[in-house]
């Protein structure tokens, strides 16, 4: 009987001390990494944390809302992957944000087409020489 008593009160103590630790701290870090796992975004009580420590900052980054970020990135991601490529709204996002560039880098365009074609590169490992094309080609812009 007294074995039973001891554990029974040394339980008690243990479930009574750790209701106290388990109350709701202001920052239970396990809480928002779990709420960030399921959700995808900080808790309502990390983001206003974050949001006042912000507010509290003398130099804060300044954000731009201009242009529209794309609702969901997901569909952005399985579109590319379907077809290889951007989906519109994403394109016409980035279309968009070079418009609104301060500072863009111009490209030159080359005058002349690139002096080799595939199929002409494709000859000349397969024969170990140049295409009838290119010998036509060179011989046309005077370089043999």
């Amino acid at each position: 009987m007294k074995m039973i008593a001891r554990t029974v009160l040394f339980t008690g103590t243990l479930v009574i001390g750790a209701s106290g630790l388990m109350a709701a701290s202001p920052s239970d870090s396990w809480l928002d990494q779990w709420y960030k796992a399921k959700y995808g975004r900080s808790s309502p009580t990390e983001e206003a944390r974050q949001r006042s420590e912000q507010a509290n900052t003398a130099f804060r980054e300044e954000t731009t809302r201009d242009v529209a970020q794309p609702a969901n990135h997901w569909i952005d991601q399985w579109y590319r992957a379907k077809y290889g490529r951007n989906s519109p709204t994403e394109e016409a996002r980035q279309r968009a944000e070079r418009a609104n560039t301060a500072f863009r880098e111009e490209t030159t365009r080359d005058i002349a087409p690139p002096a080799s074609h595939w199929i002409d590169q494709w000859y000349r490992a397969k024969y170990g020489r140049s295409s009838p094309m290119e010998d036509a080609r060179h011989k046309a812009e005077g370089k043999r």
